[in-house]
């Protein structure tokens, strides 16, 4: 088969074009950085990268639920700390009423003090925050602990946040659990404010008997308190090793990502050597061909 010129100079052509096209998209990887700078450079590459950056995307959406989380559960659990001050110098107060040595005078006084004590606890149980009721379930707008009688009007239902793909955690706690030991069913925690009337009542009457009944009572209060702390703090360690491992899988996918789409400078400042020294051999070669004389037509 006869190559003729018209052949030739086609395939040179073709050649110069393909150089050219190799030479810009490497022009453009040094420009830009990325190795991927349309769908079409690298279709399966493509398609990894927006499913991790998809992934990463929901792990900085985990973050920011881990954040928010933290914030209401550190106030949960200051909340639950003022609540044990309560308990604690109640408990210190109810000590010395019981005994026999104190006058009406200052049992009387001492009974002003737990109403006050009582105030307290139904204060911390209506703790707001970010303007929700954090004691008060899905009932969060309003004070879940009516203020003269202390009966707990919210609903014991917790509010969960995602901190994982699958993986929810709860930010709240049942205030009925924690003054009113209602909750959950069959439930044998003690009513704290139940048992501040019971004391005040006491002492009013200077039944000092009745105030050293409470005591157990009182011991049970802190019990009750101090296990709502403990659950609320093995959910902040959960949420601090959930944002470790969230931190890590984000980590990882950066560095995946970079090595599907960052160009190595380097390879591509060579590669980028190699194309130009073809399109002048490329160039050369065509040049040879445009010399062709009539009588070699005519051979």
């Amino acid at each position: 088969m006869r190559v003729t010129q018209n052949t030739s100079a086609n395939q040179v052509l073709a050649s110069l074009q393909t150089i050219l096209k190799r030479q810009q998209m490497l022009q453009q990887q040094a420009a830009t950085g990325v190795k991927i700078n349309n769908p079409g450079d690298d279709p399966v590459a493509t398609q990894q990268v927006l499913h991790l950056k998809s992934l990463s995307a929901a792990g900085d959406q985990f973050t920011r639920n881990i954040t928010n989380a933290t914030s209401t559960l550190t106030v949960v659990e200051s909340a639950m700390s003022s609540m044990g001050d309560v308990l604690v110098r109640a408990k210190e107060l109810a000590i010395a009423m019981s005994n026999d040595t104190y006058n009406a005078e200052s049992q009387a006084a001492a009974a002003k003090e737990f109403d006050q004590l009582r105030s307290q606890v139904i204060s911390v149980g209506n703790t707001e925050f970010n303007g929700k009721f954090i004691f008060g379930g899905f009932k969060n707008d309003t004070a879940p602990f009516d203020l003269t009688t202390g009966a707990f009007n919210g609903t014991n239902d917790e509010t969960k946040v995602e901190i994982a793909r699958g993986s929810f955690l709860s930010t709240s706690y049942s205030g009925e659990t924690l003054v009113s030991g209602g909750s959950p069913p069959g439930s044998t925690g003690v009513n704290i404010v139940g048992i501040f009337d019971n004391i005040a009542t006491a002492l009013a009457s200077n039944n000092s008997a009745g105030v050293r009944a409470e005591l157990e009572n009182l011991d049970a209060a802190q019990a009750q308190v101090m296990a709502g702390r403990a659950e609320i703090g093995s959910r902040m360690n959960r949420l601090t090793s959930a944002n470790s491992v969230n931190d890590d899988m984000k980590l990882s996918i950066t560095q995946v990502v970079a090595g599907l789409q960052d160009v190595d400078y380097a390879q591509v400042l060579s590669d980028l050597t190699k194309q130009q020294n073809a399109f002048q051999t490329a160039v050369a070669a065509s040049a040879k061909i445009s010399q062709i004389s009539l009588l070699d037509y005519l051979r």
